[in-house]
Formats: C-alpha cells, sequence, structure tokens
C-alpha cells in the first residue's frame, strides 16, 4: 500500500513539472478501482493463524491525512466473508477454516491509522497439518469481488549440531560455534536467533523476566524437497558484547540469575523468501524496483513460515563463569542462583 502511495505522488509529481507552462486544470485520477491487499503466514507451530485484510483507497486530498483515517482503507467487516479452504495433499476437499475479525491494539506508529487495527482470525486451538494445501478465499458481500490465494506449509525438519543430548550451551569458546540442521521441506529462507533469558528480582518490588534475541544471518537452501545439509557458524564471545549492549546496570540491592537458553529457528517458505527479497531496503540508485505478489484479483502475500525451538537448559560452567567475572559483563551483576535442595 505504501508503494500505492508513493506511485500516486511521483505520477503527480510528473504531470506537474510537464505542465507547468500550460493553464488547463489536470486531473490525475482515474475511475476508483477496488484492489484487495491481504498479507497473511501460516505455521503448523501455531494454534490461531492471522490474515490482515486491507484496501487501496484514492485521494484528491493530502495522501498522508487520507492514510491516517482508517476508513479510508478498511473493509466494513459485514461486507467480507473469509476462509480457507483445506486439501489434502492429493487434492481431496478436507474442510473450510473460517475467519472474524480480531482487534489489535499494539499496532506500531506509521503513515497509516494506528494503534488499533482489525485482522481476521482462525479459531482459537485450529490445528493445521504440515502435508495439506490452504486455499484462501476472500469474497466482498456488496460487490461480489472474490480475491483468492494459495499456499502449502513448511513443514518439520531435524537439528544435526548440536546434538539433542547437549543440555547446556557454551559461549566462551574462542573457536566459532557450528550449527547445522536438515533443510525443511517447502523451506528456502532461515533465520537463527539465540534467545536468552534472565531474571531480575529489586531488594523492593516483583520479579521480572527479560529477554534479549541475538539474531545470526540467514541462511538459503539451493531447494525445497528437504533433501540439503544447511550449516551456520558463529563467534560465541559476541554473546558477551551483545549482554554488555543490551543489559541495564543493576539497581542497588537487586539480584540478578542468568537462566535458559533457546535456539529459535524460522524458515521462510519460498513465497515469502522471494517477497522479503523484492522488499528489502535497497542499494542501489536505481529506484526502478520489481513487485511481487501471489493474490489473485489483489496484492499482497499469503504463505507460510516455521518456527522450531531448541531449548538448552541454561549456560555451561565455564560461560557462568565469563559472565560473573568476564571483562564486558562483570559490571552487570550476575551472580549463582542459590542452590535448593
Amino acid at each position: 500500500m505504501n508503494k500505492i502511495i508513493l506511485y500516486i505522488l511521483s505520477i503527480a509529481a510528473l504531470i506537474v513539472l510537464t505542465t507547468s507552462s500550460c493553464e488547463n486544470d489536470v486531473d490525475i485520477n482515474d475511475e476508483y478501482k477496488e484492489i484487495g491487499i491481504v498479507y497473511g503466514l501460516l505455521d503448523f507451530s501455531e494454534t490461531q493463524h492471522y490474515i490482515k485484510l486491507t484496501k487501496a483507497f484514492q485521494t484528491e486530498g493530502n495522501v498522508y491525512l487520507a492514510a491516517a483515517d482508517e476508513a479510508n482503507s478498511q473493509y466494513d467487516p459485514k461486507d467480507i466473508e473469509m476462509y480457507i479452504e483445506v486439501f489434502s495433499k492429493y487434492g481431496d476437499y478436507l474442510r473450510d477454516i473460517p475467519l472474524d475479525t480480531v482487534l489489535i491494539t499494539n499496532k506500531d506508529t506509521g503513515a497509516f491509522f494506528f494503534p488499533n487495527q482489525l485482522v481476521y482470525a482462525t479459531p482459537a486451538n485450529v490445528s493445521i497439518h504440515p502435508s495439506d494445501i490452504y486455499k484462501l478465499k476472500i469474497k466482498n458481500l456488496v460487490n461480489g469481488n472474490l480475491i483468492e490465494s494459495e499456499t502449502n506449509l513448511v513443514q518439520d525438519f531435524s537439528i544435526v549440531k548440536p546434538r539433542s543430548l547437549v543440555k547446556l550451551i557454551d559461549f566462551s569458546s574462542k573457536y566459532p560455534t557450528h550449527l547445522e540442521w536438515h533443510s525443511a521441506i517447502n523451506g528456502k529462507l532461515y533465520q537463527v536467533t539465540i534467545r536468552y533469558y534472565y531474571t531480575d528480582i529489586p531488594a523492593n518490588g516483583p520479579t521480572v523476566s527479560h529477554r534479549i534475541d541475538w539474531v545470526l544471518p540467514t541462511r538459503r537452501s539451493e531447494r525445497t524437497d528437504g533433501t540439503e545439509k544447511v550449516s551456520l557458524d558463529y563467534a560465541g564471545l559476541g554473546f558477551y558484547d551483545l549482554l554488555a549492549s543490551k543489559v541495564p546496570l543493576p539497581e542497588a540491592g537487586m539480584k540478578r540469575y542468568s537462566d535458559s537458553v533457546e535456539y529459535v529457528f524460522t524458515v521462510a517458505h519460498e513465497n515469502f523468501s522471494i517477497y522479503l527479497d523484492v522488499n528489502k531496503p535497497s542499494t542501489s540508485v536505481v529506484q526502478e524496483r520489481p513487485s511481487f505478489s501471489n493474490i489473485g484479483n489483489g496484492i499482497g502475500l499469503f504463505s507460510s513460515r516455521y518456527n522450531k525451538i531448541r531449548p538448552f537448559v541454561g549456560l555451561s560452567q565455564k560461560s557462568l563463569d565469563s559472565l560473573y567475572n568476564g571483562s564486558k559483563t562483570l559490571h552487570l551483576g550476575f551472580v549463582d542462583r542459590p542452590f535448593t535442595p
């Protein structure tokens, strides 16, 4: 939708330049045509799934003021019927999954209206099977327009290294840590996040749990049939630089304890990967960008991703020693948790 607005502004500027010596009024607005804009990702590791539906708008006034008015881009929910048709991998129809509106109240600030927005959600605790095919149907009950899309799901995969028997994670080695996993069927782009948890117990006040994410570089598989091994190396000592930059100094009398760690593997479907590539910031002086959409009779993306978590009980003893006494994190006040038999 941002691209549409910028496109309108660019055309308007061009017409002003090329007609500046002409006294005739120019109307840059053609007859309005409804364009539905859809964004949705299915993830079989989740129990509820969300679809965002808006529409492109047209205005003769300030486009940014128009974007801030939800009436311009939000459909009336009573005019929309949305559901997902489920088919087996053999093409047999299985069921429909209806979606209904829910209100989110924490949308970030931006050009478009916030913090409240309507999205469409499946019922809670709905199960989706990774081998099935999912076809999105959005019907406009007023004018009969039908928006459609289809996706299969990113499937589960196995982690080769670290082995499942390893319960403690070590960040103290000067040598790179090696991660390796089998590629996922229908997966293309892989992002590993190291998620660290710690607890603060103030002298006066409730216990507070914290989380810090260390996002590692992405990896991409050559194929999407699940037959490859994908790997990633990272420098574990960077963990202490991360904590030094993210963890605030402790308050007087506070006790601070190290807790658990997770590897979070996020895998993007090939269509999702293409969409991310097309929309990432440009490093070229050429601003003309290709577009990508897999939405029939609309624009946007309906695809899938998968999140797989590899948990660790906590840090190795050597890593804890570096956390407590190392020059980068000594001032953060981490201490051993009291022993409880």
